[in-house]
């Protein structure tokens, strides 16, 4: 008894919330009308809002008072139930049974919650839509098996988590049986959890070395640059070193730090641009670099996330497999484009921390490449030269 009240508490209260927001935006409605009506009748505009917003604020109480006396009657209900049971020296309730059967209705209904929730909002996250890199489908495996081993544990274990108190409720016919300890149980759920969990730690971790760990030798080096609330990225230009940089020397002029000193000429062909063009099939060697605060890069269709740090530089290599106009085809939407998102609250503009990604095909990446301007007169003419000499090595190569 003491404990059905609460819960009957409770649920009213919940289904007074419910009925309150459904009459609240009933009676925007109701506003709408009655401020039509009074302004028929002669009341003005002011006054006419202000009574018919009396109006559904008197409807609000009246539904909350019309909930506290529901609760008032019912647990006089089941004081009197209580009363009569005393009286005939047998209860007309069975609390353990009721208890039993709602903690069991409970524990179904979240379990149905847990399966709508899969099919309803699933299809909205981003592993529902295609990856677009190399490592993403180890990646994805990884997650699905880990997901699959853990969701069965869950389901068996809150299904028996529920069922027990059911199924073994208080009765007067038995009496519970109490023993300290099995040790045929503690080895069943002690050796097999380590197991299976041994397992996915190993194949984590092998998997993890793989995709944190490849080659980058032949890998296009990339600075990604964040900064409360916007991105940059440098490219390394025709040598493919990334110039030096020095957080001293930044200013309106040069956002980035990049140190354009005589002695520093691997700097002077980095391209800095504010969308970021990859090429299919080519790896890259993000270099990621913070000015402000911590920052998270979110590549999400090519399944990588690295925290962006102040003072300490991360990296992570990949390579993507899919343009964005094949994308485009195969999600069947011609609007489609990759981002770059901030997955790090950073501050008060963080929602709107975000970058432009394009994936070229090699031709488009080069012809979009040579569009860029370097950093110095000197960096562009390298780069000028560089083409100019790729060139006629395909000319020689072509004889």
């Amino acid at each position: 008894m003491k404990i059905i009240k609460p819960i009957l508490f409770l649920i009213l209260l919940a289904i007074s919330f419910s009925v309150n927001s459904l009459a609240a935006n009933t009676s925007y409605s109701i506003t709408q009308s009655n401020s039509s009506s009074y302004v028929i009748a002669g009341i003005g505009g002011d006054d006419a809002t202000q009574a018919a917003e009396d109006t559904a604020s008197n409807i609000n109480w009246l539904i909350i008072g019309i909930v506290v006396l529901l609760i008032v009657i019912i647990s006089l209900i089941f004081d009197i139930l209580t009363k009569v049971g005393e009286i005939q020296k047998k209860p007309v309730l069975n609390w353990n049974k009721i208890n039993s059967k709602l903690l069991f209705i409970l524990g179904v209904a979240g379990l149905l919650a847990v399966v709508w929730e899969f099919n309803k909002h699933a299809p909205l996250t981003i592993n529902a839509q295609p990856h677009a890199s190399a490592h993403s489908a180890e990646y994805e495996k990884m997650f699905m098996i880990t997901l699959v081993l853990t969701g069965i544990v869950f389901f068996i274990t809150e299904f028996l988590l529920f069922w027990y108190p059911f199924r073994y409720k208080h009765s007067d016919k038995r009496k519970a049986l109490f023993f300290p300890d099995n040790h045929k149980l503690e080895y069943i759920w002690t050796i097999i959890p380590a197991i299976v969990l041994t397992v996915l730690v190993i194949r984590g971790l092998i998997s993890w070395n793989r995709i944190m760990s490849p080659s980058t030798e032949k890998s296009t080096n990339i600075e990604l640059f964040a900064y409360q609330f916007a991105w940059n990225a440098r490219y390394s230009g025709a040598d493919n070193k990334l110039g030096t940089y020095d957080f001293r020397k930044m200013d309106v002029v040069n956002p980035l730090g990049v140190d354009t000193i005589e002695s520093n000429k691997a700097a002077f062909d980095d391209i800095v641009t504010n969308e970021l063009h990859l090429k299919k099939d080519q790896p890259v060697y993000m270099h990621f670099r913070s000015k402000d605060v911590i920052h998270s890069a979110f590549l999400p269709h090519f399944r990588v996330q690295l925290n962006v740090v102040p003072g300490l530089p991360t990296k992570f290599a990949f390579t993507p497999t899919i343009t964005t106009n094949e994308m485009r085809v195969k999600m069947n939407d011609p609007k489609f484009e990759y981002i770059l998102l901030c997955n790090k609250i950073c501050g008060s503009a963080h929602y709107r921390m975000k970058m432009k990604v394009i994936v070229d095909s090699p031709e488009d990446f080069e012809k979009w490449i040579k569009t860029q301007p370097a950093l110095t007169a000197k960096g562009t003419e390298a780069n000028m030269a560089f083409d100019w000499s790729k060139e006629i090595i395909k000319e020689l190569a072509s004889k």
